[in-house]
């Protein structure tokens, strides 16, 4: 094997190991250590096909999380699966991966999602980081009683 293609290999394994460390440090709401893993340079967190809004820095994803989602999640569990790194450049990647998110809705029911992520990473002081990341919706989700921002859920009919 090359050195270029371990290389690669690393910077491949490292990716997939960024969005375990999301869903970890998420479930088990470890905020700053989860923030830890955005780019310092303007990131996206993309939420906007769920009805749940995009949010740009490190603030208002932190935000998001910590009052629009655990606001009214009891709990969460995401499991990812089905990475693809589409190409990775010198400082910058790009890739996709399905998740399957499960909580407890505080006011009552149980949320389920299906969904894949549209990835965007980069590599600063040689760490791969999450530049953006936006959430596509596979299945209609079931919500519980969650209430979403516009007073609706998009996916009701």
């Amino acid at each position: 094997m090359t050195e270029n293609a371990f290389s690669r290999m690393v910077d491949r394994l490292d990716i997939i190991e960024l969005t375990a460390k999301y869903a970890y440090r998420l479930d088990t709401r470890q905020f700053d250590s989860l923030m830890e893993l955005w780019s310092d340079v303007g990131p996206v967190f993309d939420e906007e096909e769920f009805g749940l809004g995009r949010f740009t820095g490190k603030d208002e994803i932190r935000h998001h999380f910590e009052v629009d989602i655990y606001g009214q999640m009891e709990n969460l569990c995401h499991l990812t699966a089905n990475h693809v790194i589409n190409e990775i450049h010198e400082s910058r990647a790009s890739g996709n991966c399905h998740v399957f998110a499960q909580g407890d809705v505080r006011a009552g029911g149980i949320s389920r999602a299906t969904a894949y992520y549209k990835d965007e990473y980069v590599r600063e002081d040689g760490i791969w980081k999450f530049a953006s990341r936006k959430v596509i919706p596979l299945t209609r989700p079931e919500v519980g009683t969650f209430e979403f921002p516009a007073g609706r859920s998009p996916f009701d009919q």
